[in-house]
């Protein structure tokens, strides 16, 4: 009884100890117009996430709505396509040194996946 009653505190635990996304990433967007690094500076407290995503505009956008849960993130920012203003989603999941993430319109008419490394 008192192995499992240990095993299910270590499952219920496992995602306070879950990868931290906090410190500098880049990953490389690839789109019809060429290659695009990116560079995202995040910041975790508890379950929020916030910071910045540079590499889409000619100046660094705010992430918003930014939330963590285990290994896995989830946040928006504002840029623009054509003129006009636009919101992406991005969804990761953090696993070391690396995030693997979907990147979409957040009507989901457009999505690609790209990585990012950590670099601090």
């Amino acid at each position: 009884m008192k192995t499992l009653l240990i095993m299910a505190l270590a499952v219920l635990a496992a995602p306070v100890f879950a990868a931290d996304a906090t410190g500098t990433w880049k990953g490389m967007l690839e789109t019809q117009e060429g290659k695009h690094e990116l560079t995202f500076n995040l910041k975790v407290d508890g379950d929020k996430l916030t910071g910045t995503v540079g590499g889409l505009r000619d100046k660094d956008v705010t992430v918003d709505e930014g939330k963590v849960q285990g290994s896995k993130i989830k946040f928006s920012v504002m840029s623009e396509w054509e003129g006009n203003p636009i919101k992406l989603v991005y969804e990761g999941e953090v696993n070391g040194d690396e995030i693997k993430f979907t990147m979409g319109t957040d009507d989901g008419s457009w999505s690609t996946d790209l990585t990012a490394k950590r670099t601090s």
